[in-house]
């Protein structure tokens, strides 16, 4: 469906520039398909059953339902699950997972040491209150919601305000959001709390498109923003590819091209919002009476100033607008308060192409009328050095008004070809009826229709909303979903492999009143999560592709998470939570065309990785070598690699390599006899990896420091021994090449430092 999907948009593009034929009439009102009986009982459109546990033989391994759906599986199969890690593994693997962090050597010594029954319970429920909880898992929703601070394409603009969405959903999932509400907010949150500001900036979910700023096609730039916002939805939401029905019935799944087109009139009217004010009412009152005040006199000087040119730009308004396409001459010869929201949208478009030089406008005036115009600039200029400060503001997603602009069908989804208008509704398949949608009134002037549309996706009946989001948390937290096709819940999609599971966790997130952090719990606090990532010959032989869950998978980190591993373990990490994005060092040679301001702190670039600015022309280099996804589409799964640019990067980037001196120097200040190797190599491997060092590792880690430092002569006093780095007043010292900075260095570069078992 990913290469249905790529056709049709590359159709869609080419067409629109007159390059291919239009074959066939425009869609037309007519009769929609007609759904089979076997195509509407697919299992992802039937509301989800709760079915009873199965009985197992090994009931003492079962601590929760999940286990029970699991192991009855296994048994089925005549296999056996794998036995428990040990605890060392298990908080390395939790502390990762829950907080996106390794664990401290002294918390891995207290959860080793606790001797509480519920020890494990304890633990989890600590890092699920951890504010980095809702850093790591923010990751994971923002791939979903394609976020990134620019526009891409050519120019790449910043989107300076980006930021505050992330910020929102870092606090959303911590405050443990309701998963409904969290949905509700994201897709309609103006018009579900009108003047909540944190429920605007909610709205930044489908601010996130991608946009051309230099598109010059009428209307086109609208209309991408409507697919983009048409197909995420059904992405992440509903895990459908109903972008696939953009240019045609799906080829598989049960959704019309009509259902596409009604799905995205429920976005007709939405248009972005860049300047909504989060300043306090009275501040905001106060600032509205100084502009009004500010703007009247500016419109005086304005008015005088169109006064004078009038008769000299006029004609040379005319030659410019001449050249444009006939529904832009339209939209400008349209009163501004009558224009439709498509209209307005191209005045702004086309702003750049109308606009007169300055010194045109002056070379066309006589010099008496110059001298009065130029004299006005001036007391214009001056005014606009007297406007307030810039307020906060906040980036967003809202309607232009109460009323949408109608939604076309296209032929073949070329935007050239519109066809029969569609009205609003939504999937044929899912919903009786599919049109007639009331839409209430909102208090913010909108249509309602978004409201609508998260209201029935939201439904605790609803078949796909729940079930798709608890196989994502079943898929981060155990390597593969049980539907493995997390955004493809449809007919191409991939079976379920615990069906009777994957409608229990529906269910039972509905049940427990939609709160994510229950569901985390359950999962990470049953005996399939804990165990370990060793499997039995037989179970490797009958289920190498671990669909039944006969063990835990050994994943790879993601570049954030290896990033922040290595600020934690070198003593860099700065914890600050939210604010504006930063911009950590980048390796010698990138290229910045999209721009890279450096942050000037050493602690703003040693914060965590979910708070680099994230630019879709420039992928920061550690994140790219370890898969970061395509920011311009939602990615439901990272693509997971092991090649040698990774290996490279770690073992040849001077940015790591001041970690590895930084965690040398971190070694040297916690240990009290830092002479000895054996103590040195010890904390290495704790601040590492959680662990003490095999007696194996020990040794060639020892023999490595005698050998490379000379601290066998050094201890014996000889005059020509190198000497370890010293503890300089920053807590280390930076000097390159000595033994203990190369050592770290080479632990860094371990399979296990960017492996969880």
């Amino acid at each position: 469906m990913k290469v249905a999907r790529l056709v049709c948009s590359a159709l869609t593009l080419v067409a629109i520039g007159g390059a291919l034929p239009v074959w066939g009439a425009p869609p037309s009102a007519g009769a929609e398909p007609v759904w089979t009986a076997e195509q509407r009982r697919h299992w992802a459109y039937v509301a989800p059953k709760r079915a009873l546990p199965p009985a197992v033989r090994e009931r003492s391994w079962v601590r929760n339902p999940i286990d029970a759906f699991i192991l009855g599986a296994i048994e089925e199969n005549e296999l056996t699950h794998a036995a428990e890690a040990d605890r060392t593994t298990l908080i390395r693997r939790l502390r990762f997972d829950l907080t996106g962090l390794p664990p401290t050597p002294e918390e891995v010594d207290a959860f080793v040491a606790d001797p509480r029954p519920d020890a494990y319970e304890q633990l989890v429920d600590r890092l699920l209150e951890s504010p980095a909880f809702g850093e790591r898992w923010a990751r994971s929703w923002l791939d979903l919601a394609r976020f990134a601070e620019s526009d891409g394409f050519k120019s790449d603009k910043t989107r300076p305000m980006a930021w505050r969405y992330r910020d929102w959903v870092v606090a959303a999932l911590n405050a443990d959001l309701p998963y409904d509400q969290f949905i509700r907010l994201q897709l309609a949150g103006d018009e579900v709390a009108p003047f909540d500001q944190a429920a605007f900036i909610a709205t930044g979910f489908n601010r996130n498109w991608p946009f051309e700023d230099n598109n010059k096609v009428p209307g086109l730039s609208r209309q991408l923003m409507l697919d983009d916002m048409t197909d995420t939805t059904g992405a992440v939401f509903l895990g459908l590819t109903i972008g696939c029905a953009r240019c045609h019935d799906h080829k598989y799944d049960p959704i019309s091209q009509k259902d596409y087109y009604r799905l995205q009139a429920l976005f007709a009217a939405s248009t972005p919002k860049d300047d909504f004010a989060l300043a306090p009412p009275f501040e905001q009152a106060l600032r509205a009476a100084v502009e009004a005040e500010q703007n009247a006199r500016i419109r005086e000087v304005k008015h005088a100033m169109e006064a004078i040119e009038r008769p000299f730009v006029t004609p040379l308004l005319a030659e410019k607008l001449a050249l444009l396409p006939p529904e832009v001459r339209k939209a400008y010869e349209t009163a501004p308060e009558e224009r439709t929201v498509v209209q307005e949208d191209l005045v702004q478009q086309y702003a750049p192409q109308m606009t007169l030089p300055a010194a045109k406008i002056e070379g066309a005036m006589p010099p008496p009328e110059r001298r009065v115009w130029s004299a006005l600039g001036q007391d214009m200029k001056a005014l606009g050095k007297a406007v307030p400060p810039r307020e906060r503001t906040a980036s967003g997603m809202t309607d232009a008004g109460r009323e949408a602009p109608a939604v076309h069908m296209f032929h073949k989804g070329n935007f050239a070809s519109p066809g029969e208008e569609v009205g609003p509704g939504f999937l044929s398949v899912l919903a009786e009826p599919v049109t007639g949608v009331r839409f209430p009134a909102s208090a913010s002037g909108t249509t309602g229709r978004r409201k609508a549309l998260a209201d029935w996706l939201t439904g605790p009946d609803h078949p796909l909303t729940a079930r798709v989001i608890v196989n994502r948390l079943w898929q981060n937290h155990f390597g593969r979903g049980i539907v493995a096709t997390p955004s493809d819940f449809g007919a191409q999609g991939s079976e379920s492999t615990h069906p009777e599971l994957l409608d229990w966790l529906a269910t039972e997130l509905v049940a427990r009143g939609w709160s994510l952090k229950a569901m985390h719990r359950l999962m990470v606090t049953s005996a399939t999560y804990r165990q370990s990532s060793v499997p039995s010959a037989k179970s490797l032989a009958d289920d190498p592709e671990n669909a039944l869950v006969t063990r835990m998978f050994r994943r790879r980190l993601e570049g954030e998470a290896v990033r922040d591993a290595l600020l934690a373990v070198s003593g860099e990490l700065d914890r600050r939570v939210g604010g504006p994005s930063v911009f950590p060092d980048l390796p010698p040679g990138v290229e910045t065309r999209g721009g890279w301001d450096r942050s000037a702190s050493a602690a703003d670039r040693n914060r965590r990785s979910v708070y680099v600015f994230l630019r879709r022309n420039l992928k920061y280099p550690l994140f790219d070598s370890f898969d970061a996804p395509d920011t311009n589409v939602t990615c439901p799964e990272r693509n997971v690699s092991v090649n040698a640019p990774q290996a490279l990067m770690l073992l040849n980037s001077s940015l790591v390599l001041d970690h590895a001196r930084a965690l040398a120097g971190r070694v040297l200040e916690e240990v009290q006899e830092r002479h000895e190797p054996a103590q040195l190599v010890a904390r290495a491997y704790r601040l590492a990896f959680g662990r003490q060092p095999d007696d194996g590792e020990r040794q060639r880690g020892v023999r490595f420091l005698e050998e490379q430092s000379g601290l066998v002569s050094e201890r014996a006093g000889h005059p020509g021994a190198s000497a370890l780095p010293r503890p300089s007043p920053d807590g280390y010292d930076r000097a390159q090449g000595t033994a203990l900075v190369d050592f770290c260095h080479a632990l860094l570069n371990l399979n296990e430092f960017v492996f969880i078992d």
